[in-house]
């Protein structure tokens, strides 16, 4: 398990359409298209991943591209959802992610590599983060104003700076538009679960004879949620069994656990060897009561309470013997039933599933859970030019965008609780309970305090909502020295308020004062007591009332804002020629600075919420100033072998106030034998500059397992004697170590260096001439490597370093762990590890792409209509995390899905007025990873493939309106349960892999004017 949670704690192809191919251009996932060879004219073209014109879209980096028609041919309302079905994708937050933990928005992941380092852009520049982690929220972007979306592959910092590591996303808005257009869109699946809708519009004109042009666009979009006891996969929050033939399974009512057992058995099996990891939660919304073995309650005494106790079912199977409270390998604890009355506890066997109906004990939290979230986003978005001469273009872009998703999570779990039987308390539970009295009476120090766990299901659902305000302002002028020389200067200003606030919190202290009746054991009012403070009943389901919910309800609150301020600006040209073409080159420099300010409320910042840990202000700012070239070199052209050979390079210098200067550079060449084929190749080395959360994090709290080195039955007389002085002389003599874990609070690192990455792609381009229609075909191999990686070192690092070595002789502590590890001189016990971060480990993912266009013209067999044909296929042959292997496999919790391959296959028919398209995603079985080797034989267990088919139907019902019709997942494929979904996942499933819905629909309709 230490390899899975290190995992989850990290975490020219280009297919654009030249005038004539535009039609011709699959609407599928493109990467390359290329333009016709009898086109009179070629345009000057710039690709993402270079800043170089070209004559034609062929970069030597690949470069995979999303268009417009793919957006609406897939009813796409939000990128997320698009983006992660391209096989370079591995998914990250999306529309599932309830309780997603990390970021609170929508973020894509380009080959598992972690959101951070992947780098957003919009329109080829940067654009402002959405949290301190650097991170960019795609619920920004809306999907209906895209253009295109190119997605390179590989490190790109040479052109575009830090964090394109992974690669590079760059949304390319649609401008320069001419008239109004409408679209409204409505969609859900066929039971009416999560309907979703949008209104967008797009105005545009040209002004001053044609020398300025100003496009607006406005968008309104909402989702509705759904709660997992829609579905029966997600009703229930299942218990793991292995079954006979020692795989796993999930199962969500006693019958079925206790028919997997009887399974399980009848195989040959002894019953004792029954693997079983329980459902649900065993913090109920009725109460535990602990029995401390010290201070006991009576046997006798309960079993006289009646036939609760004397006779119960402690399995929640009814083909074992009842039991008696207290015999030999029961549970001593007590909890209530429905009705309120004091039982036993019932949370083995069969009643490790939450089936409250069937007398189980536990808790299940899943019908509290979205499945998927509710969402609402506003845009509004005006893009301009004006031609100020002929020569000199001003080109503007405001935007801004409000985005809020919610997400619900099962009420606080208080766990540990102590209540007091002071003369309030008492009277509270000899009145409304009791039997409950009468078992505290029946300890050997009846009045001592006991201990409980609760669910504060009358405060009601945790419930979250994260607003997004983002607004951009770009300014860009654009010019001509030469004919071949052109300059450009950008000056840009971001602005991203995130707010997160959440209902239905627990104060901590509020329920500490409860559960002692708001008085001390004398009777007299405790000291610090909050306003209204009224006696705590949490004996039982139900039991709080309004005065008391009112008393323990608290909101949170937490803003971040990201200001960034950029200026940039370059010339390019050609610099000379040579008998193959001229020589291109580009000079850059650029300004960017960056301030992020995290503040939260103080219910929170001392740790006051129940179930949550303090969580600190952070506050800082990098900035860097920056100098890059780029060079493009033909070699040979026009000649045998060599019908184009050349060379790309690009070097970039950046200096940041946080790690000082960095350097990066690229190196790439391409060889097309002949026309119709071409090899090319890319080397790059790339950085990430750390993030102001890793840089300044400020002490956020935590508990961490440990184990003492200082315990005596673990530790020599020289170790104690060092023990000793690191805590102010106390004796460790007879010490031992009173809790498994230990407090630690989290602070950056100012310094960390960058983290590094070199990346290689080498591919091939194939496209023969076909006698019917026009192929054209990719592969490319990747391989990126990325070092350095900033890594959390905790509480267990910092006592192995001050304690690893201090018994040796001599002894050689570490100076800066006995520095972070705080021990209390009165007890010897360790208060609390202040923990920080390094460079340490690596990444490296290696892989193949393989992507296939095909399109025939019907013409070519005397039929009508035109048939398009795409295929993008991936293949990674290695995920390697730190020496541990992870392509293929698969664990349930955000960017766990890590396919060894996947493919996207789509086909397009056109005919008439009428475009008729479908698209198959399949990817494999997985390597499941998170429950281990299969439990008989140690062979490996699989998650099951997953296999999706889309059909949409697009009508051209005038020239001015446009009818498209979309059904998901045609054959209503149901969503599987997997093992790895009940601890690590949602909804006993993968939400990343699988779909959660079955058939779903949309419906939308384009107006023109």
């Amino acid at each position: 398990m230490s390899n899975l949670k290190y995992r989850r704690s990290l975490l020219a192809t280009t297919m654009i359409s030249g005038a004539i191919m535009a039609a011709a251009a699959s609407p599928a996932f493109a990467q390359e298209t290329q333009t016709s060879d009898d086109q009179a004219t070629v345009e000057d073209v710039v690709v993402t991943g270079s800043r170089i014109v070209r004559q034609d879209f062929a970069a030597i980096s690949p470069v995979t591209t999303v268009t417009s028609e793919t957006i609406e041919l897939t009813a796409t309302l939000t990128v997320e959802n698009l983006l992660n079905q391209l096989p370079s994708v591995v998914a990250g937050n999306m529309n599932t992610s309830n309780n997603a933990g990390g970021e609170e928005f929508a973020t894509v992941d380009l080959r598992g590599l972690g959101a951070q380092r992947t780098l957003v852009l919009v329109n080829g520049e940067r654009v402002p983060a959405s949290s301190t982690t650097g991170v960019v929220d795609l619920n920004t972007i809306p999907a209906s104003l895209i253009e295109r979306v190119e997605v390179v592959t590989g490190g790109a910092s040479a052109v575009y700076g830090s964090d394109a590591l992974a690669g590079v996303v760059n949304f390319i808005l649609k401008d320069n538009f001419e008239g109004a257009e409408m679209n409204v869109s409505y969609g859900s699946d066929f039971e009416g679960n999560s309907p979703e809708y949008e209104i967008n519009g797009l105005f545009g004109g040209s002004f001053a004879n044609g020398r300025g042009n100003l496009t607006t666009y406005a968008s309104y979009y909402k989702r509705e949620g759904t709660y997992q006891s829609e579905f029966d996969y997600s009703a229930v929050s299942g218990a793991v069994i292995v079954r006979p033939d020692g795989t796993y399974g999930v199962v969500d009512s006693s019958q079925e656990f206790n028919d997997a057992r009887q399974a399980w058995i009848d195989s040959g099996q002894t019953a004792g060897s029954f693997y079983f990891y329980s459902g649900g939660s065993a913090t109920s919304a009725w109460g535990t009561v602990y029995n401390n073995a010290n201070n006991a309650f009576n046997v006798a005494a309960l079993n006289g309470l009646g036939s609760n106790f004397s006779s119960y079912d402690h399995d929640c199977n009814p083909a074992t013997p009842n039991v008696t409270y207290g015999a030999a390998g029961v549970s001593r604890n007590l909890s209530f039933n429905p009705s309120g009355a004091l039982t036993p506890i019932a949370n083995v066997g069969g009643c490790a599933v939450p089936d409250r109906a069937a007398g189980s004990s536990r808790y299940n939290f899943a019908p509290d859970n979205y499945l998927v979230i509710p969402a609402e986003r506003f845009t509004i978005s005006t893009i301009g030019h004006y031609d100020i001469t002929d020569d000199i273009r001003l080109r503007v872009q405001l935007n801004y965008v409000n985005s809020t998703q919610q997400v619900s999570l099962a009420p606080t779990p208080a766990t540990g609780l102590t209540v007091t039987l002071t003369p309030a308390m008492q009277s509270l539970i000899s009145t409304n309970h009791p039997d409950l009295w009468a078992a505290l009476q029946s300890r050997p120090n009846p009045l001592a305090s006991f201990t409980m766990d609760r669910r504060m299901n009358e405060v009601g659902a945790r419930t979250g909502e994260s607003e997004n305000n983002a607004l951009s302002m770009l300014g860009t002028l654009t010019g001509k020295f030469t004919d071949t020389w052109d300059w450009s200067l950008t000056a840009s200003y971001g602005l991203n308020n995130f707010t997160s606030t959440g209902e239905n919190s627990t104060n901590r202290t509020a329920l500490a004062q409860g559960l002692a009746g708001c008085q001390d054991l004398a009777g007299n009012a405790l000291v610090g007591l909050l306003p209204n403070c009224v006696p705590l009943d949490i004996f039982g389901e139900g039991t709080l009332t309004d005065s008391m919910v009112n008393f323990l309800t608290v909101p949170t609150f937490a803003t971040t804002e990201i200001r960034e301020k950029r200026v940039a600006g370059f010339v390019r040209g050609s610099l000379f020629n040579l008998p193959a073409g001229p020589i291109s080159a580009v000079f850059g420099a650029e300004y960017r600075e960056s301030k992020a300010d995290f503040r939260v409320d103080d219910m929170q910042r001392t740790g006051n919420i129940f179930g949550f840990n303090a969580i600190q202000n952070q506050a800082g700012s990098v900035d860097v100033s920056e100098v890059y070239t780029e060079v493009a070199i033909p070699l040979l052209a026009d000649l045998p072998f060599a019908n184009y050979v050349g060379l790309e390079a690009g070097a970039r210098y950046s200096d940041y106030n946080t790690i000082g200067g960095v350097d990066t550079y690229k190196v790439g060449a391409e060889w097309a034998p002949v026309d119709w084929m071409k090899f090319r190749a890319m080397y790059n080395t790339a950085v990430r500059a750390p993030s102001v959360f890793e840089l300044f994090q400020n002490g956020d709290q935590g508990f961490a397992g440990y184990t003492d080195p200082c315990a005596s039955n673990n530790a020599d007389a020289a170790l104690l004697a060092f023990c000793s002085a690191q805590a102010g002389g106390y004796d460790f003599s007879n010490f031992t170590q009173a809790n498994s874990q230990t407090e630690a609070f989290a602070f950056g690192n100012p310094n960390l260096a960058p983290e590094e990455a070199e990346t290689t792609t080498i591919g091939l381009v194939f496209q023969p001439q076909s006698p019917v229609g026009t192929f054209r075909a990719s592969v490319d191999y990747y391989d990126i490597e990325i070092t350095n990686l900033v890594a959390s070192l905790g509480a267990g690092y910092w006592i192995n370093d001050c304690y690893g070595n201090a018994g040796s002789t001599p002894p050689t502590p570490g100076a800066e762990g006995c520095s972070r590890v705080v021990r209390d001189p009165l007890t010897g016990q360790i208060d609390y590890v202040n923990t920080s971060r390094t460079n340490l480990g690596y990444q490296r993912t290696k892989g193949y792409d393989f992507q296939l266009d095909y399109v025939i013209d019907g013409v070519d067999f005397g039929m009508p209509g035109r048939l398009r044909i795409n295929e993008l296929f991936t293949y990674v042959d290695s995920l390697d995390y730190d020496g541990d292997e992870y392509a293929g496999t698969s664990a349930a919790y955000i960017g766990g899905g890590i396919f060894d391959w996947k493919s996207v296959l789509s086909v397009s028919y056109d005919i008439s007025d009428f475009t008729f398209f479908a698209r198959w995603t399949y990817i494999p079985e997985l390597e499941d990873i998170a429950f281990g080797s299969n439990y008989i034989d140690g062979s490996p267990t699989y998650t099951p493939s997953a296999n999706y088919l889309d059909f949409t139907t697009r009508y051209n019902v005038s020239d001015n309106l446009q009818l498209t019709a979309f059904i998901g997942n045609v054959f209503d494929k149901t969503t599987p349960q997997i093992a790895s979904g009940v601890p690590y996942g949602q909804a006993n499933t993968d939400t990343q892999v699988y779909r959660t819905f079955g058939r779903t629909f949309n419906v939308s309709l384009k107006a023109r004017f």
